[in-house]
């Protein structure tokens, strides 16, 4: 877990996973999809790099940053910032499980919400920039495949990864219309959005990144699925 000084402990089997993810974390990844490598080379004259491509694909219910209908008896929220390598690491290990098993069938109702740890770290704005962008990608219905699209390309923290010309060439590479997605963000439109996730987060007891609650409350080892699965199970009624 990632917080704003030092780690967050919980315990050491989720010591163990943190250190292996901010271990192994630079490299690709995706949530179990096929992506594919673009080199986009200038943006307004300016260097933009090579980049990696996700598929974009249907979402179960999306509505904005939430999949799963409103009235569901569960109600996951995770808090992450898009530039932490161990939420990247969650973002390929355990969120797929989540999804397959509970969020395609529409057995809960999973919420993602911003909580920026990383640039009190490096100084930058890059976490927080790549949030705003997320939200601005959500105008057009594409949040969680800009989500999908940002973590697949998380590289080192505050490394220019998510420079504002490179969160703006994410989104043609995606399908979304530039030019609105362009106006958006470089209006700073959602940058209260972000705070309020935030605010949010620090209200529920949130210090570091990825926190996972079930229903209000916290899941002390975000890492451990089997505990994840059998508190969800206790609560989806019946089918």
């Amino acid at each position: 877990m990632r917080k704003q000084s030092t780690p967050f402990l919980i315990g050491a089997a989720w010591l163990a996973t943190a250190s292996l993810a901010c271990a192994t974390l630079t490299g690709g990844g995706g949530s179990g999809l096929q992506a594919t490598p673009n080199a986009v080379l200038t943006q307004n004259n300016q260097p933009i790099g090579t980049f990696t491509t996700v598929p974009t694909q249907t979402w179960p219910q999306a509505d904005g940053q939430a999949l799963g209908p409103k009235t569901a008896k569960v109600l996951v929220q995770e808090f992450g910032d898009f530039q932490c390598p161990v939420c990247g690491e969650f973002f390929r290990s355990i969120e797929p499980q989540i999804m397959h098993d509970f969020v395609n069938s529409g057995k809960i109702r999973y919420e993602y919400h911003h909580f920026i740890v990383i640039d009190s770290n490096t100084g930058g704005t890059e976490s927080h920039r790549a949030a705003e962008a997320s939200e601005c990608a959500s105008e057009q219905g594409r949040f969680w495949d800009y989500h999908n699209m940002l973590y697949t390309n998380q590289q080192g923290e505050g490394s220019g990864a998510f420079a504002d010309r490179r969160l703006k060439a994410f989104a043609p590479a995606l399908g979304l219309d530039a030019q609105k997605f362009n106006a958006c963000f470089d209006s700073g439109r959602y940058v209260n959005a972000v705070n309020t996730d935030v605010a949010l987060g620090t209200q529920m007891g949130v210090n570091g990144t990825p926190t996972l609650f079930i229903n209000g409350v916290a899941v002390n080892n975000p890492f451990d699925y089997n505990e994840i699965k059998q508190k969800i199970q206790a609560l989806v009624p019946a089918q």
